[in-house]
């Protein structure tokens, strides 16, 4: 694994409090709550208000902390004193030591491809925007059908090259905007004067060779004395308008939020937006040399893309074989969930079903299973039959017509940032392998080529 080991090191204290979830219910909503007084100092994750079901973590500074520290009762107290609250329901249901490491494996894959890591096992990130799930889905997404893939003759093992070629650049960019974010969160405590780094730095001198001559009672005693210097600092003497030093901090503290320079909970470019560069599709030439930008810790809005390794974009269509239903489709939908098999879309031209037609034939001696979607623009109900007599003798094909919100929505082609006259090719994991702006000059050749890249 490569990164930064040892960010953080926590106790995790799972437990149930009626009461507070009730309270939190009334007063206080929400989900993730930061909390920091004169007593005790922790983060408390809300799994479940109406169970009253909760996660909190503690800092921990071992060898002069230890786990056997953190006790049930021990825990019920801290719990108490951090919601200022005299609860008497709160069940300790489990306590467990985490280590917060910023780490992706230098290798996804092992021992010619007979071991695939996914997952936690892959990267480790802090838990700040909550990357670590969504990654590791990530990763199993792109890997299924890939394996499936392998499984059925459809693809060599090859293939199985390109999920770390995908996967290992996503959990790269992950890791660090997650640490970003970690150290967003870090900014309200630093601006209360409870800086994270000053506790770390002298747990790490405790630990090192100077500081480990010392009696290990004297090291704790001098832990505890840093923690309750850096509490105090949470009184109402010192955090008050009247006070320069707590009126500063006060402001320091509106700053970050009126700019929003905390942590961050959605990252919606990220989840959605995320691209592939190199791997299981067709890069375009004015593509290759990008890169990902920086990760900036800051929320950004997703914007749909067509452009290969992104994920397709989404519009609500409907399925012209029954005009009559009011079923609401996503073109996400139109990939299967339980086969691999990719998906050619295009618009109902000319030249679109001939490029159709050769993408069939060549599939089809291939042994790869894919279908045709013709999106007809919002509207268009008179086009039956077209398709079927154009794409004779093959079956595998359907059709769907645009449907807009408004007069003023944008086409699929327009959300896709291309003509009509162009055409996409979407793999099983609804990411984008290839696509075309124009009319393809050999479309034979031109399908030979695409479906030898995109399947290994």
């Amino acid at each position: 694994m490569k990164g930064e080991k040892d960010l953080q090191k926590l106790v995790s204290v799972h437990f149930l409090s009626q009461e507070l979830g009730q309270y939190l219910i009334k007063e206080r909503p929400g989900m993730l709550f930061f909390i920091f007084n004169r007593d005790a100092i922790g983060v408390l994750v809300a799994h479940d208000l109406k169970q009253g079901e909760f996660v909190l973590q503690v800092p921990f500074y071992p060898p002069q902390q230890k786990l056997e520290d953190f006790s049930s009762e021990m825990c019920k107290r801290l719990i108490i004193k951090l919601a200022g609250l005299e609860l008497v329901d709160v069940n300790v249901m489990d306590i467990k030591p985490w280590v917060m490491h910023a780490e992706v494996a230098e290798k996804f894959l092992s021992c010619n491809n007979r071991i695939i890591l996914a997952g936690d096992a892959a990267h480790r990130f802090p838990p700040a925007g909550g990357f670590g799930m969504n990654t590791g889905i990530q990763d199993a997404h792109n890997l299924a059908w890939k394996l499936a893939s392998v499984i059925e003759g459809v693809s060599p093992i090859s293939i199985l090259n390109s999920y770390e070629l995908e996967r290992s650049q996503i959990a790269q960019f992950n890791t660090a905007l997650s640490v970003q974010n970690f150290k967003a969160a870090m900014k309200v405590p630093a601006a209360l004067g409870l800086d994270p780094t000053v506790a770390n730095a002298v747990h790490r001198a405790l630990n090192d060779t100077v500081g480990s001559i010392l009696p290990s009672v004297l090291q704790r005693t001098i832990l505890d004395g840093i923690f309750s210097i850096g509490r105090a600092q949470l009184s109402d003497f010192v955090l008050n308008e009247n006070n320069p030093l707590g009126s500063a901090r006060l402001a320091k503290l509106r700053q970050i939020f009126e700019e929003g320079q905390s942590l961050q909970l959605q990252f919606p470019a990220e989840d959605l937006g995320f691209r592939y560069r190199k791997g299981a599709l067709v890069s375009e030439d004015d593509s290759v040399l990008n890169v990902h930008e920086a990760p900036t810790g800051r929320r950004r809005d997703y914007i749909p893309c067509s452009e290969p390794g992104s994920r397709l974009p989404h519009m609500n269509v409907k399925l012209l074989s029954n005009p009559s239903s009011k079923e609401i489709l996503s073109t996400l939908d139109l990939v299967s969930i339980d086969k691999v098999e990719f998906v050619l879309i295009i618009a109902p031209f000319k030249e679109s079903y001939c490029l159709a037609r050769a993408a069939l034939e060549v599939a089809n001696k291939l042994k790869l299973p894919l279908k045709v979607c013709v999106m007809w623009p919002n509207g268009s109900i008179d086009g039956a039959g077209r398709t079927e007599a154009a794409l004779t003798p093959w079956k595998s094909f359907e059709e769907v017509v645009e449907v807009k919100m408004s007069s003023d929505s944008p086409s699929w082609w327009d959300i896709c940032q291309m003509t009509d006259r162009g055409a996409i090719l979407v793999r099983p994991d609804e990411h984008v392998a290839w696509r075309t702006k124009s009319r393809i000059a050999d479309p034979i050749m031109t399908m030979k080529s695409v479906f030898h890249i995109v399947t290994g």
